[in-house]
């Protein structure tokens, strides 16, 4: 059976009979004066007239001396009708002759001049009189047949995806559409688009891990911003009353179906307006988009019918969360939230202060709203850049839009009291050296720019994620080209022998072997009185950290190994890895010992076990000395003449 290496190598031959007939095949210049879909549409006018068309070839079929060639240009097809010639071409200008055709190959880019015509059978055509080679392909397309389903080589390979599956590709004409009516809108409502640095001494905005960058310019750290909202907040300062920016933000954190790393977003800031403005701004701000982007304003999405026609629900926070779990959200304990989180099985470690419980608690509530919600009223100590409420300071000025179970747009009345907000970006500042990463950095400059004073103003950002929800798709499947880590397959490898060899490249080590340490061993030595199901846990845990410890390229021998039929499996680890018991006591011997050595080590304890909540480990572990504390196991990693040393009173697990 051929593989892609064949089916390249045959083009590549292709490629080489052509250069011989003294033709070009990558010509620097085309000539259009028609688009296919004209063409089609246009017959009437345009039936016998002389036009020049380009695309690529989608397929090839002779017969004698006839050939009838499809090619497909920004999505439409149209048939070539090709047959000799009276002329020669002229292969200087990178003419092909129809005796040359099986030169040709789906996946080439042609430019065919000729006369629009009829088939016999009907077709509309164009009736070949030069053919030019654009560019020479040199791999296959997946045809329509034979599909192109691997969501993991659709990713990393999306022009080849957007050729085999057309709605994929009209999914990003319909995302270019979404961001276009977005502009349209806020340009058709006063506002200007004023674009604002990506890089921040100090990020801000959002809840979020920044990633973080260095200036060799300034020799200074820099963050990617996670917000557009603090630079154009400052605009609003600057005297601007109505400004906006469509861009990339960064945010340092896993994939989800709602997220990824780094995506498209925007902010609206709006001088002399509140939140109740910006609310009614936003409701025909969604349906103008939404009908500009997919033509309806009805969709299911998620299993949910959602009308956007409707009017919009207001929810309370305080009332809702009240309702769905009996917490008084202002007369709470953490312990409290922690017990809710535990009884409706969700996350609890992240869950370290009371804000971040309610909103997981919360969040628990969101998924299952259809609306259009805002929810609104939500309390200050989530919201540290909102206003607070004149009727009650305890809520805040802020709406969240919620549709199909996601939270799509956070909008405020911004906080413009200098005091106020120096007091709540200091609260923010005490939680992110607690450990918080995510907590807000403190902004001094934009803190001298509120004492300089800043109008009452209302705010408002949403991200691409609203185009994903509406169009059905997660994160990544709604992006042209998500990050993916970088990998390469034995394929790409051995076309490109020049590249992967000699360890040019990082990615080479996945085919170089490294030299074997045997002088080495990892040693994990358990409790021998341990269930069985305890000891593989203990086991698992201790050598995951071991692991982690030791630095990757001593840790395996090469990546690989590569059976007959080019499957790659993982290699082994560098070091043997051994499992033995002992007796509790000379557990705590051993680790002694590793520590008073300088080994890599690793103890796992009872409370381990037990829990999987850090913070509850460290209250168990506060009142005991590590000789009272329940050993399972320990674990180190050492030269063969240490390891014998320190195992010599243990037996091998059987």
């Amino acid at each position: 059976m051929a593989t892609l290496q064949d089916f390249r190598n045959e083009r590549l031959r292709k490629l080489e009979e052509l250069k011989k007939l003294g033709l070009n095949p990558y010509p620097a210049k085309s000539t259009r004066t028609h688009k296919n879909a004209q063409i089609i549409a246009d017959f009437d006018e345009l039936e016998n007239k002389q036009v020049s068309v380009v695309g690529r070839i989608v397929s090839i079929r002779k017969f004698g001396k006839l050939a009838f060639v499809v090619i497909r240009d920004d999505g439409a097809d149209v048939q070539l009708f090709w047959r000799t010639a009276e002329s020669k071409p002229d292969v200087k200008n990178s003419e092909v002759s129809i005796e040359n055709i099986a030169l040709l190959d789906t996946g080439d880019f042609v430019e065919c001049k000729g006369k629009v015509i009829k088939t016999k059978t009907g077709e509309i055509s164009v009736d070949v009189e030069k053919m030019r080679l654009l560019t020479k392909s040199l791999r296959p397309m997946p045809s329509a047949i034979d599909g192109f389903t691997d969501i993991e080589q659709r990713m990393r390979r999306r022009y080849v995806d957007m050729n085999v599956n057309p709605g994929v590709r009209q999914r990003f004409v319909r995302r270019t559409k979404f961001w276009q009516a977005t502009r349209d809108f806020m340009n058709d409502n006063g506002f200007l688009e004023v674009n604002i640095p990506v890089l921040e001494h100090t990020t801000g905005g959002a809840d979020a891990n920044p990633f973080v960058t260095h200036m060799d310019a300034l020799d200074q750290d820099f963050y990617l911003r996670i917000s557009h909202e603090l630079p154009l907040k400052r605009l609003i300062g600057a005297g601007f009353e109505k400004v906006y920016d469509v861009g990339p933000r960064f945010r340092n954190e896993n994939y989800s179906d709602e997220h990824l790393p780094e995506h498209v977003a925007m902010e609206w800031y709006w001088a002399y307006a509140d939140w109740q403005d910006g609310m009614a701004l936003m409701e025909d701000m969604f349906r103008t988009i939404l009908e500009k982007t997919f033509g309806t304003l009805h969709f299911k999405v998620g299993g949910k019918e959602v009308d956007m026609t409707k009017k919009w629900e207001q929810w309370d926070y305080a009332t809702v969360i009240k309702d769905n779990y009996g917490i008084d959200i202002f007369n709470c304990t953490i312990e409290q939230i922690q017990a809710e989180l535990k009884k409706h099985k969700l996350e609890v470690e992240k869950a370290e202060n009371i804000p971040r419980g309610i909103d997981k608690l919360w969040k628990n509530i969101r998924k299952d709203v259809v609306g259009p919600v805002w929810l609104i009223n939500t309390p200050a100590f989530i919201s540290p850049l909102s206003k607070s409420n004149d009727e009650d300071p305890n809520f805040t000025q802020r709406a969240q839009a919620v549709i199909a179970g996601s939270e799509l747009c956070n909008l405020f009345s911004e906080l413009n009291d200098p005091v106020d907000q120096l007091n709540r970006f200091q609260e923010q500042q005490n939680m992110r050296d607690a450990g918080d990463d995510e907590a807000m950095m403190l902004d001094i400059d934009y803190v001298e720019m509120l004492e300089y004073g800043m109008p009452p103003t209302c705010g408002l950002g949403f991200s691409e994620r609203v185009f994903w929800i509406f169009e059905g798709v997660t994160a990544r499947e709604g992006v042209p080209f998500p990050q993916l880590k970088t990998e390469y397959d034995n394929v790409t490898k051995a076309i490109y022998p020049e590249v992967f060899a000699d360890g040019k490249e990082e990615a080479t080590a996945s085919v170089k072997e490294r030299k074997q340490d045997f002088s080495k061993k990892i040693i994990a030595v358990v409790r021998k009185d341990l269930e069985p199901w305890r000891v593989v846990n203990a086991v698992a845990h201790m050598e995951a950290i071991i692991g982690s410890k030791i630095p990757k390229q001593s840790l395996t021998s090469g990546d690989y190994f590569v059976g007959s039929d080019g499957v790659e499996l993982p290699r082994n680890s560098q070091y043997p890895i051994i499992i033995m018991r002992g007796d509790e006591k000379d557990l705590h011997k051993l680790q002694r010992k590793a520590q008073e050595l300088g080994l890599i080590y690793h103890v796992f304890i009872k409370e381990m076990q037990d829990t999987t909540n850090d913070a509850e480990i460290v209250e168990s572990l506060k009142n005991k000395t590590a000789s009272e504390t329940e050993f399972f196991g320990v674990s180190f990693f050492a030269d063969n003449e240490q390891a014998k040393e320190l195992t010599k009173n243990f037996q091998l697990w059987k």
